[in-house]
């Protein structure tokens, strides 16, 4: 069953709410998290809908990026 809370005991957000978090919609939020190396931390499926998951954001990794850290491996 995969984790639904990031390293920092916050729960994982859709790339909707991490993009929101840094007032950008979600396309910019990709672009510039896949420029800092950043990549979802899980997804999930919606129930009957085709193509992939929706993306799980550890928004640890979005503040470490923000303060120009290192992405945790």
């Amino acid at each position: 069953m995969p984790t639904t809370q990031g390293r920092d005991g916050r729960a994982l957000v859709t790339t909707t709410q991490a993009a929101y978090s840094l007032g950008m919609k979600p396309a910019p939020f990709r672009e510039w998290a896949r420029r800092r190396g950043i990549t979802p931390t899980g997804g999930r499926r919606t129930s009957g809908g085709p193509g992939p998951g929706q993306a799980l954001w550890d928004l640890a990794d979005v503040q470490d990026a923000v303060r120009g850290a290192q992405p945790a491996a």
